[in-house]
């Protein structure tokens, strides 16, 4: 099996290089569905704010809004370790 070790040595054509330009195109998209996952927990939070007041229910909303944020975190982290390792590539791209 070949192994490409340094990334720097694809030497992607002017006229575009599709297939690193669908992964940063992919990882756009995930960052946007984070951002409507975001949403979605901010609707989450007001609509129990404005149907309960009790401690019980104002916790547990609590705790899954949390709970979501550290899958958030963690989805984030890895998106960033995509786009670092293909900036190289998009700029010989480009």
């Amino acid at each position: 099996m070949n192994e490409i070790t340094n990334t720097n040595s694809w030497n992607c054509p002017k006229n575009g290089c599709p297939v690193i330009l669908s992964i940063a195109t992919s990882i756009a998209h995930e960052e946007d569905a984070l951002a409507c996952i975001l949403n979605s927990e901010c609707a989450k939070i007001n609509k129990v704010l404005q149907t309960y007041s009790d401690l019980d229910s104002l916790i547990a909303i609590d705790t899954s809004v949390q709970a979501t944020l550290d899958q958030i975190n963690d989805l984030e982290a890895t998106l960033k370790a995509k786009l670092d390792a293909i900036i190289p590539l998009l700029e010989n791209c480009m």
